[in-house]
């Protein structure tokens, strides 16, 4: 059995975290969120976020927005082809690691109509441009996206250009292990490290499996300390864990650092075929992502079930106010994300049913549709935020 203390902290970052397409039960407009929820009531840090700026709150809405692409879109006279999405398109999931750069955060990896992405990371452009001033460019710099994903799609092998704004953060990367560790142990929480619930937490989290698959020792995965990760906008009300592990050596200098991540539902969303398990998301890793995570796997402890990968030793996600300097630099970034999901989202297949199905992909997209719904939901994601600001005067 899990410590007390242990599942408490589950407990508390879980509570009320039901997907945000539930609200259909109170008759909220579709992408609103309840103020007087208990838990957004609860996470002042949350609510100053969801306050801050439209993109911020499109970050935490995606079910509900995922739920609302798939309604507008139920009409279509063409059925769409079955693609692998990432599930939650936008700027801000875009990172520049050690490894290299892209889309990451799995988490809402599932299989559906490629519309879903193409429109959220729409939308997602088109609020980045109007929080910086370049709503004029907005169009353009979806065009970018829209190119980079055409050319994907029409030549897999397709790479693009490596954006200015990744150079620039990759250039202030420092290869200091005992830094990165430092600072990745500055972002856990509670848990002390040498209390009795700690021990038995430790007890509770066996790696070994994650050992067999990547063919390594099993105290390579030693849990050396762990505690909560507070992180993120979408993912806010998930139980995340950041867990230390031993490494090659017991030196400290060579451990490595594990994200574990509370699987979500998405069962419950109309247009999507939503395999049930961790699997959809190591799947949609492997396909979508320039450069996997490490050490992918899958923890169940409690009643709940994590999927883990490696944290980096350095890792930086763009931020729509503070990264990115010109519209070009965000229509640098659009294309980059266009062509790795016209080469990823075709990947589900292989050989000629692959070819087939980007071919499929470019004959059936509609176009017209798309740009029209993220214009419209662009302005609704807009409207639903000024609610939400005046429902939520700031509290201390």
């Amino acid at each position: 059995m899990l410590s007390r203390r242990f599942a408490l902290g589950a407990a508390l970052l879980v509570a009320g975290c039901a997907p945000a397409v539930s609200r259909i039960e109170t008759r909220l407009p579709p992408l609103d969120v309840d103020a007087e929820r208990p838990e957004i009531l609860a996470h002042a840090s949350l609510r100053a976020r969801l306050r801050a700026t439209p993109h911020g709150f499109f970050r935490f809405v995606n079910a509900a927005f995922t739920q609302e692409v798939c309604r507008r879109f139920a009409s279509l006279d063409k059925p769409q082809p079955t693609v692998t999405l990432h599930g939650d398109c936008h700027v801000e999931q875009y990172a520049v690691t050690e490894l290299g750069r892209g889309l990451t955060d799995f988490d809402d990896s599932v299989d559906g109509p490629a519309y879903v992405d193409i429109v959220r990371f729409g939308v997602s452009l088109h609020l980045a441009a109007r929080q910086r001033g370049w709503a004029r460019d907005a169009d353009w710099i979806f065009d970018g996206f829209r190119q980079g994903y055409r050319r994907a799609l029409l030549d897999p092998r397709a790479e693009a250009p490596l954006p200015a704004v990744s150079k620039r953060i990759s250039a202030s990367f420092m290869p200091d292990r005992t830094s990165s560790l430092a600072r990745a142990e500055a972002l856990m929480e509670g848990l002390e490290d040498r209390s009795p619930e700690m021990e038995e937490v430790r007890g509770q989290m066996v790696l070994d499996q994650v050992a067999r698959d990547a063919g390594l020792p099993a105290h390579w995965f030693r849990v050396k300390k762990m505690g909560l990760l507070r992180l993120g906008v979408g993912s806010a009300l998930s139980a995340k864990y950041l867990v230390r592990i031993e490494g090659p050596s017991r030196s400290d200098e060579d451990d490595v650092m594990i994200e574990a991540k509370e699987l979500v539902d998405r069962e419950s969303l109309s247009c999507l075929q939503v395999t049930p398990g961790p699997s959809r998301i190591l799947a949609g890793d492997a396909r979508l992502a320039y450069q996997p995570f490490r050490f992918p796997g899958v923890l169940h402890f409690g009643s709940k079930t994590f999927w883990l990968h490696a944290w980096t030793d350095n890792y930086q996600e763009l931020s729509v106010q503070t990264s990115l300097r010109t519209p070009g630099e965000l229509r640098e970034v659009a294309y980059d994300v266009g062509v790795q999901l016209g080469r990823g989202h075709p990947r589900r297949l292989e050989g000629e049913a692959a070819t087939r199905l980007r071919l499929d992909i470019l004959r059936t997209l509609p176009e017209g549709r798309i740009r029209r719904e993220i214009d419209a939901l662009t302005d609704e994601t807009m409207r639903a935020w000024r609610r939400f600001v005046l429902a939520t005067p700031a509290r201390p």
